[in-house]
């Protein structure tokens, strides 16, 4: 809302433009603070690929239209994508786009169409946030992903008290915001405080390394993410203070206990 004001009262401070971000993909700003994430995950794909030498096989979870296929290639990493994404259309440009396979499949029907030990890393981007039972995808995970492997999960984050009042209080005034009513459109069923999501990821076998937030303050279109400094700035506060507020890009190293 307060966005649409600012854009009605100074609508010079809003592109109207459209730019290669990142050099990788089209948008209205230069460095779109909504987008700051993929650079992230890759460079963080391209570390593992270094340390492994060789290609590695990555599994993407909601690959969407294979973005993170051009951003990997983009820092010279060589790496197999493999996607999951629940529309068909999406999967079909990850394809043209460069991807191994694509799987047409609904993130929570078990078990995945891949042997167990497959991968070398797994993105789960923007997915546990809408799922009743996150915990059941950690699960299969543990069976498709290779002892120390590399998982990167990246989930929207708050403070406890807000997250509480969202998760207890909204929904006994908004209707729309009521598990049954979210669980119909995919929305955010879960919310979590960056301990929170570190400790469901270490009861699955995942020892975390990094956390990194994506900003501190974002609105599409806005002038200041057409400069670097301001990139850059966000960058620095969230490797400072990574769960405080807006998204965090957690990478962690799948260390199952032994038996």
């Amino acid at each position: 809302m307060l966005k649409k004001f600012l854009e009605k009262l100074f609508p010079f401070l809003f592109s109207s433009r459209t730019y290669l971000a990142y050099g990788v993909e089209e948008a209205p700003t230069k460095y779109p603070l909504d987008k700051a994430r993929y650079p992230l995950m890759a460079a963080f794909i391209r570390e593992e690929y270094l340390k492994l030498k060789r290609p590695i096989k990555v599994l993407d979870m909601g690959c969407h239209e294979g973005m993170m296929l051009l951003y990997t290639k983009q820092n010279q990493t060589d790496a197999e994508f493999y996607g999951m994404d629940i529309l068909e259309e999406r999967l079909n440009k990850a394809m043209q786009r460069g991807y191994q396979s694509v799987t047409r499949q609904d993130i929570q029907n078990f078990p995945y169409p891949f042997n167990n030990g497959f991968f070398d890393a797994v993105i789960c981007s923007h997915i546990l946030e809408h799922l009743e039972y996150p915990e059941k995808v950690l699960q299969e995970l543990n069976r498709v992903m290779k002892r120390d492997g590399l998982l990167i999960v990246g989930v929207p984050v708050g403070l406890l008290p807000g997250i509480l009042w969202r998760r207890y209080m909204t929904p006994m005034y908004n209707p729309w915001k009521r598990k049954k009513e979210v669980l119909k459109r995919f929305g955010h069923i879960q919310f979590f405080t960056l301990p929170v999501l570190k400790k469901l990821l270490k009861r699955y076998g995942f020892v975390t390394e990094e956390a990194r937030g994506d900003f501190l303050i974002r609105a599409r279109k806005f002038f200041l993410e057409n400069y670097k400094w301001w990139y850059k700035f966000n960058q620095w506060y969230g490797k400072i203070f990574p769960g405080v507020l807006g998204h965090v890009t957690l990478k962690a190293r799948f260390k199952p206990a032994a038996h």
